[in-house]
This record gives C-alpha cells, sequence and structure tokens, in this order.
C-alpha cells in the first residue's frame, strides 16, 4: 500500500484503447491517499502486457496507482503487486492504515475521449495539405484546356 502514490474508492465508466495502452475514466467515491478529484484517469498496458490489468465498467473497486510512467493518465494501475487471499478485507487493512478516507475535491477530467499523439496530428495535417495542393493543380490544369 505505502508504494502506491494514490488509493481509492472508485468505479470505471468509460475506457478507451490504442491497443498498446487502455486508459479508464474513474468516478472517484472515497481517497484514502493521495490529492484526487471527483474524476480520474487510470491508464495500464493492454492486453496485461507487462504489468497490466484491466477493469470491469460499473464495478466498484479499490485502487492502488502511482503516477504514470509509461501511460498517457493521470494514474498508472498494474496487476503486479501484493496478492490477497480470498476471504481477506482489503478496505479494512487500507482503513486500518490512512483512516476513513474524506471525499474527493469536485472536477476532474469529464471523459477519456480520443487523443493522438503529435507525429499523427502532423502528419494528417501534411497528408492533406498535399492533398489539397495536387487538387488545386488538378483544377487549374483541365481549366486551362
Amino acid at each position: 500500500m505505502s508504494v502506491s502514490s494514490t488509493v481509492f474508492l472508485g468505479t470505471p465508466t468509460e475506457k478507451t484503447s490504442d491497443g498498446f495502452e487502455d486508459t479508464y475514466l474513474f468516478d472517484v467515491i472515497r481517497v484514502y491517499k493521495g490529492d484526487l478529484a471527483s474524476v480520474t484517469t487510470v491508464g495500464t498496458l493492454a492486453n496485461g502486457n507487462g504489468c497490466g490489468t484491466s477493469y470491469v465498467l460499473g464495478t466498484e473497486r479499490l485502487m492502488f496507482v502511482s503516477a504514470p510512467y509509461g501511460v498517457d493518465a493521470e494514474h498508472e494501475g498494474y496487476s503486479c503487486g501484493p496478492a490477497t487471499e480470498t476471504g481477506f478485507d482489503l478496505q479494512a487493512a487500507v482503513e486500518s492504515v490512512y483512516g476513513d478516507g474524506y471525499a474527493p475535491r469536485a472536477g476532474g477530467t469529464p471523459s477519456v475521449g480520443v487523443s493522438a499523439d503529435r507525429s499523427t496530428v502532423i502528419g494528417g495535417v501534411a497528408a492533406v495539405a498535399l492533398l489539397a495542393v495536387l487538387g488545386w493543380f488538378g483544377w487549374k490544369r483541365r481549366r486551362a484546356q
């Protein structure tokens, strides 16, 4: 628990994926460690790569996350970590360490949306510009005939 920079109780409500990284939007219910808004994003490597994991939308869960290292989100979630046996009351253990927690502050990320990296945007703009120039030359050539 102490290696996580943030511990919270929340529900994943949205998911986007680029095939390498999954990003989940969480409604935060209770914060036990860290400073958190009522809505936040958690990224993880897709398909269980490395220590990537997945979350079931609409299912409340206790989250142990860290500052993002390999994902484009506010926090990074992992499947590698301490295991707990069946019947272990993880929330009671968290509350014994951090107390009852507190309500998250208002605000946060409204949607995980769709994002593209800078090189993709630049490439797309260049392709559209090239097509526009070629179209203009084709139009000018037909008009001259």
